[in-house]
């Protein structure tokens, strides 16, 4: 059951604004504390990250509770937000194999947690085979990274929903490597950073599918700008007008034209 809470300071004069992304509503800090908007699946998100919490999981920011505005109320995470300003932070092979493990540590961390009956989760992100093998966070980005204190905590839960290993993994290698085109890498640095990733996740042997779900995963996105940005639909309407379509459709042509190229070098390995 979910607790609406009152804190001191919940004035708009004592809020900060934070970043939100590209098409969050107004997103603040208060103290120690985040306010965020809430939607329909946000009572499946605060029981996940309460059971994260009971788990003793420590990469997730904690879900506090409801305010009297009926924003959700989460623990403010201190450190360094990867992007726009920070890339330097997952530059070396061993920040990406951390990456891989906290991802692998976020999915055993979840399994005892039952994702599927009585949920309804976001299908912004969502996997589209149906799989229900994880509890994917959909959204292991820079924008979402923060390294603090304790290591790297991810924030934005939003996206949570059921899915492949492989799509998960393979949103983050597509954002964190990255798999983008133009980003001045050779192709054996992204084999090599591919390969770190999906070691530190600890199934190296996952790195081959996750390249081919990579191009999928954009192909995907690409589709459900175009076809719900196209209908009016608020977030996919925005993406769409941001010109996201074309981001993700390069990002697709990009990674199926050198996915053999980068499978051949991780052969090599």
């Amino acid at each position: 059951m979910l607790c609406v809470v009152e804190f001191e300071g919940s004035e708009a004069g004592d809020e900060v604004v934070l970043p939100g992304g590209n098409t969050h509503a107004r997103i603040v800090r208060i103290g120690e504390t985040v306010r965020r908007p809430t939607s329909e699946w946000s009572p499946s998100v605060h029981q996940l990250l309460l059971h994260l919490e009971a788990v003793g999981f420590d990469g997730a920011p904690r879900f506090l509770g409801v305010d009297g505005e009926g924003r959700e109320v989460l623990t403010f995470v201190p450190g360094a937000v990867v992007h726009p300003d920070h890339s330097v932070l997952i530059e070396t092979d061993d920040a990406l194999r951390r990456v891989g493990a906290w991802l692998r540590r976020y999915h055993d961390a979840a399994t005892a947690f039952d994702f599927v009956g009585g949920h309804r989760w976001c299908d912004w992100g969502a996997d589209p085979s149906g799989s229900d093998e994880v509890l994917c966070h959909n959204d292991l980005a820079p924008w979402n990274l923060v390294a603090g204190p304790r290591g790297w905590v991810v924030i934005d839960w939003d996206l949570a929903a059921p899915g492949r290993r492989s799509w998960d993994l393979a949103y983050a290698l597509q954002t964190l490597v990255p798999l983008w085109p133009d980003r001045g890498r050779s192709a054996e640095t992204v084999a090599r950073r591919v390969g770190v990733l999906c070691a530190g996740y600890g199934m190296p042997w996952l790195a081959p599918a996750c390249l081919d779900v990579a191009v999928e995963r954009c192909t995907t996105m690409y589709e459900l700008i175009r076809r719900r940005g196209a209908i009016g639909e608020p977030h996919f309407a925005q993406l769409l007008a941001d010109g996201h379509d074309v981001i993700w459709d390069a990002g697709a042509r990009h990674a199926a034209a050198k996915v053999a190229e980068w499978k051949g070098l991780l052969a090599g390995h």
